[in-house]
């Protein structure tokens, strides 16, 4: 389902006596999660006017002068703040500021909603290039205002850390100016340098970055009137995880005491076992018996559907006891119990089966029918399953099963005797409800859902390791 590209807007109005600018504050999101994303540039458009600029993480603002172009700066002379450096900044920062006439000056520093935090005054100030230390207490983004006989110049900083109080410091004179040199400089002022007058048509466009990738967003248009805060939020659903579906970077492959080796598949941030688990042995090569009967207290191995040349495509069942061996229950993530599971592996926990399907429902490639809970489908295997007439149903052309590479298998159980092979694919998990029942997940032939449930631990199912 397509997102939108959406721009909200925080009004922020700086008007002084003599100019006017429109500041415009840029922030990310994400249109599906409703969350804030970083905006790795922003491209602002003046239509009317003919320029194109664009802004770089970590700098979110424009500040747009009204009535202000090349000409007319150029006849304004050289009056202007240069960007402090650092900026971003941990507290304090640098400022060079640039007059063209002899006189007083005022400089105020103001916050993102137009509260004054700090205010300087010299009432005489030769003309020339003169450095001002900068400190700001707060984390934050602010204008740095200057001000000269009708003439006004600001620039936007961002603190990313907290300074020893608020304050404007005179450091001294940088440059002088005699009539020759002034004819040769420009504005250094570190807002954008384009002509821009109320009611220009503007187009924005957000871009952001996933895996990696930058994924581009839609853009938004509109006549540009008052100082706006604006949100892009960005469609990430055009840009997949590159890492799903492959081999664990790494880990390839993994080997069980028994030599079987076993396919990996990453999927997010987590890296799974591509098949299901068939040892016979723990890892420090004790046995786990042959189950022909269910048990709470004693480690049992099924072969599904009690035939044993199922193994080798659909691996053992287990019951819990034989999963867990002698480890506590855990709903940490990641469980720490290793259990059943080769050496450098574990029994995934609740909580990581929730991970799996949480992530796996939230890429849109992976919902079928664009409905977030129709996941099921993209974890079966493409073999093995019986037929369903159901839409989005795991027996619907499991063919087309399998987009995440996970591969369930419907091995179906072991209760009081072998049952649902061909019907359900069971998994444990290493967290319990209670004494006698443990949460699993299962897909089922007819359904399009995994589900979680809980289930006697004295039941065999089918278990897939995590790596640690």
């Amino acid at each position: 389902m397509k997102k939108l590209l959406t721009l909200s807007l925080l009004a922020l109005m700086c008007v002084s006596g003599f100019a006017q600018q429109v500041v415009l504050v840029f922030t990310g999101k994400d249109a599906t999660t409703n969350t804030y994303v970083q905006l790795s540039r922003i491209e602002i458009t003046d239509l009317t006017q003919g320029w194109t600029e664009t802004l770089y993480y970590p700098d979110t603002m424009a500040i747009l002068t009204v009535g202000t172009g090349i000409e007319e700066n150029a006849a304004n002379g050289v009056f202007g703040l240069s960007q402090n450096n650092p900026n971003p900044f941990n507290g304090t920062t640098d400022v060079n500021l640039t007059i063209t006439e002899s006189g007083p000056v005022s400089m105020e520093i103001t916050d993102v909603n137009g509260r004054v935090v700090e205010t300087f005054l010299e009432t005489s100030l030769q003309r020339g290039t003169h450095q001002f230390r900068i400190n700001v207490s707060d984390a934050g983004v602010y204008f740095l205002t200057a001000r000269q006989n009708g003439k006004t110049s600001s620039v936007k900083m961002v603190n990313n850390g907290n300074g020893m109080g608020n304050g404007i410091a005179y450091q001294g004179i940088v440059e002088t100016f005699n009539e020759t040199s002034l004819q040769s400089k420009s504005d250094t002022r570190g807002a954008i340098n384009r002509a821009f007058a109320y009611g220009d048509a503007m187009t924005y466009k957000g871009f952001a970055e996933k895996y990696g990738l930058e994924i581009e967003g839609e853009i938004k248009a509109q006549t540009q009137i008052l100082s706006e805060t604006i949100t892009l939020m960005v469609d990430y659903s055009t840009v997949s995880n590159p890492n799903d579906g492959i081999p664990c970077p790494g880990t390839p492959t993994l080997t069980d005491i028994d030599g079987n080796t076993y396919n990996t598949v990453q999927l997010g941030n987590q890296c799974w076992m591509k098949e299901n688990l068939r040892t016979t042995k723990y890892a420090d090569n004790t046995t786990i018996a042959l189950g022909t009967d269910f048990s709470y207290d004693v480690a049992y191995r099924y072969a599904p559907n009690n035939d044993n040349g199922n193994v080798a495509t659909y691996g053992y069942l287990y019951n819990w006891k034989a999963v867990m061996r002698n480890s506590s229950s855990s709903a940490t993530n990641p469980s720490n119990v290793q259990g059943i599971c080769p050496t450098g592996w574990h029994v995934p926990s609740d909580a990581e089966w929730t991970q799996l399907t949480d992530y796996v429902s939230s890429q849109s490639q992976y919902c079928c029918n664009s409905n977030t809970s129709n996941i099921a489908k993209a974890l079966a295997s493409t073999t093995g399953w019986y037929g369903s007439a159901e839409a989005c149903a795991v027996g619907n052309t499991p063919s087309s099963n399998n987009a995440t590479g996970f591969g369930a298998m419907p091995a179906g159980d072991y209760d009081d005797s072998y049952n649902f092979f061909g019907f359900y694919a069971y998994y444990w998990s290493a967290t319990e409800l209670d004494s006698s029942s443990a949460y699993n997940r299962y897909l089922y032939y007819d359904l399009a859902y995994v589900y979680r449930n809980n289930f006697n631990k004295r039941y065999g199912f089918s278990v897939r390791c995590v790596r640690d």
